[in-house]
């Protein structure tokens, strides 16, 4: 007589990780069970994002919205797009629950925002202070178009993703299959399973050249 297999238990949100770290007009939010803390708080600090413990009935309702993160490998996470309306609702609960929090987070985006010393200090010796840099002759920059029509077979990209409520959930990590005239059709390689996909090429994001994925 075999034993019939134990369901997995439903994970409960102990943690809630929260920022803008791509930028100020892409809010992201994701939750996380207490048994993956130390693996969330490290990752969340390396990508700069801030994390609030999950303790109160007004900490559980920060979560409507929000889906749960994913952990990968080698320290790696996912954390979803968010709406700017539950985005707005975290911020304005942890300036009120958590100051230090808050600022935290706010000091973060600030820093994102404000140019480099190694910036100002080229900006200054091409044009004075505050002044730009004049425009070279030589410098022309490439057509928006240009790079996704060099995608070929086998390249590897960040693709949009939406789950079937049509809720964005992030960039995930694609295998370009082909390029089409006005899509690109992507493979997940994380989920072999599912089923070839078409994107925009304004929803496909281009790795940089020396970019090299954890693990590999």
């Amino acid at each position: 007589m075999t034993t019939a297999p134990q369901p997995k238990p439903i994970p409960i949100p102990a943690l809630l990780v929260f920022g803008k770290p791509t930028g100020p007009d892409t809010p992201q939010a994701s939750w996380f069970p207490a048994e993956d803390r130390p693996t969330v708080v490290a990752a969340a600090q390396s990508l700069k994002f801030s994390v609030l413990e999950i303790r109160t009935e007004a900490e559980k309702a920060l979560i409507v919205g929000v889906h749960e993160g994913v952990l990968k490998g080698a320290g790696r996470m996912i954390v979803g797009s968010i709406t700017p309306e539950v985005y707005k609702r975290i911020e304005e609960y942890v300036a009120k629950a958590s100051p230090a929090l808050a600022t935290t987070a706010a000091n973060e985006e600030a820093a994102r925002a404000k140019p480099s010393p190694e910036q100002n200090k080229n900006i200054s010796s091409a044009g004075g202070a505050g002044a730009p840099p004049a425009p070279s002759s030589k410098a022309v920059p490439a057509s928006p178009t240009q790079a996704w029509e060099k995608l070929k077979a086998g390249d590897r990209v960040l693709a949009a993703y939406w789950n079937l409520e049509k809720e964005a959930e992030g960039w995930w990590p694609a295998t370009v299959a082909r390029v089409e005239k006005s899509e690109i059709v992507l493979n997940w390689p994380d989920a072999p399973h599912y089923p070839a996909i078409r994107r925009k090429p304004r929803h496909v994001a281009i790795l940089h050249p020396e970019f090299v994925a954890l693990g590999e």
